[in-house]
């Protein structure tokens, strides 16, 4: 009897442990229907200036008047072009303040009739660098489309760029009881009406502020026949929002995206972060970077400036994601200027450099970016010769400094300058 008993009660414990192991199995599966991806700059500084956006109306009285030089027959400017606006230090501008230029297009509505707002589109930024009574002279920097007189700008205020693990959606179904909406305009440009976008490309969807915000991550779906289930398409990011529609940019689409395809909030997800809060397992950000402890007149700090004999070095700061640097370096390059001016021949190395944050690839194309940035400043604002010019780039490769922490990643973001001379 005895026997028995401890053996009833052996299949007993092992029922439970298979039963206990099966279960394991099920929640785990149920957490991989969201599948974290790499940190990817999935909100870029040119999503936030060179998107466009729907609204019902915005201030147009700040306008472009004119050229500041003759400009025979041109009718379009871009980067490093100078024009006049019809404000200046009266309305309380003044010199090294930033303006967005735009265009305002038509009025646009849905395939239903619902005026959604009218099309404005970012066109450049402009930093004002003469200042009158009543006018002021603009440059042209940044730019993404071509800048026509009668543009108007608005004063430029910084938006973060958005550094997150892209979501990659597992399951073959939607979502129950998710806040969804449609696809209702698809920007070919200039506010002309598209039938179709794909990757990287923007459209609008009739989920406006309140609903989501910038970040919030939507499942792009389409109904093919109403007996048929939902054909997931995509993934897209809410980039603007306003009061009856948001910008969303298209993150992936397994086919074109087309008016009228659906979209919903992605829901909550295991561990209670939800798609588009920022509430993240520690993935970095580009607000919190900024916020950590940075003052100032830390943006300097790590700047190495050395004069050895018949050689020059100095480091440049760069702020996160950025291809221009942190902070005017005017003295710095003139000291360049002056050093080569003395030397019959001189060679200047440049080495681009980019913290840890972001893809490999993506971080290479950055540290070049931020190379060629002094080389072109030395060439046309300092007179360096551009054969005697080399630059290197490596990315987050062969780093300066550790990157374990904000201070130390914000040390790795610069152009390392080195002269030699004879």
């Amino acid at each position: 009897m005895k026997k028995l008993l401890i053996f009833v009660i052996f299949i007993f414990l092992w029922a439970a442990l298979f039963t206990s192991a099966e279960e394991s199995k099920k929640i785990l599966n149920i957490r991989k229907a969201y599948v974290f991806l790499q940190e990817s700059l999935l909100i870029s500084e040119t999503d936030l200036n060179c998107s466009y956006f729907i609204k019902d109306d915005m201030p147009r009285d700040i306008r472009i008047v004119g050229k500041h030089l003759p400009a025979h027959e041109r009718m379009e400017f871009t980067d490093f072009d100078e024009l006049l606006i019809n404000k200046g230090s009266s309305a309380g501008f003044k010199e090294g303040d930033l303006l967005i230029i735009m265009s305002e297009g038509r009025v646009i509505h849905s395939r239903s009739h619902d005026r959604l707002g009218r099309y404005f589109l970012k066109k450049s930024l402009a930093e004002i660098t003469c200042i009158y009574d009543e006018h002021a002279v603009i440059r042209l920097q940044k730019g993404c489309h071509p800048v026509n007189i009668g543009d108007f700008g608005i004063p430029y205020k910084p938006e973060a760029t958005m550094f997150e693990k892209k979501i990659d959606y597992q399951y073959c179904r939607i979502p129950a009881n998710a806040i969804s909406g449609n696809v209702v305009f698809c920007d070919l440009a200039l506010g002309t009406t598209g039938e179709i976008a794909g990757d990287n490309q923007y459209v609008t969807v009739d989920l406006g502020e309140g609903v989501v915000g910038k970040g919030s991550f939507l499942l792009i779906y389409r109904v093919l026949r109403s007996d048929l289930p939902p054909l997931i398409i995509g993934m897209g990011i809410v980039i603007h929002s306003e009061n009856t529609n948001s910008t969303m940019k298209i993150l992936d689409a397994s086919s074109d995206i087309r008016v009228d395809d659906r979209v919903l909030i992605l829901p909550k997800m295991a561990g209670g972060a939800s798609a588009g809060t920022g509430e993240k397992e520690n993935i970095p950000i580009v607000e919190t970077l900024q916020k950590e402890g940075q003052e100032p007149d830390q943006v300097a700090e790590g700047q190495v400036t050395e004069v050895q004999g018949d050689a020059l070095n100095f480091d440049i700061l760069f702020e996160f994601d950025s291809k221009q640097p942190a902070a005017d370096h005017a003295a710095d390059f003139a000291a360049i200027k002056d050093f080569v001016a003395a030397k019959s021949e001189y060679l200047v190395t440049l080495r681009g450099y980019t913290c840890s944050i972001g893809g490999e690839e993506y971080n290479l194309r950055l540290s070049s970016a931020r190379a060629e940035a002094i080389k072109n400043i030395l060439i046309s604002q300092y007179g360096i010769e551009a054969a005697r010019i080399e630059t290197f780039f490596y990315g987050e490769k062969d780093p300066q400094f550790d990157n374990s922490s904000e201070m130390e990643r914000r040390k790795n973001r610069l152009v390392k300058i080195e002269v030699n001379g004879k």
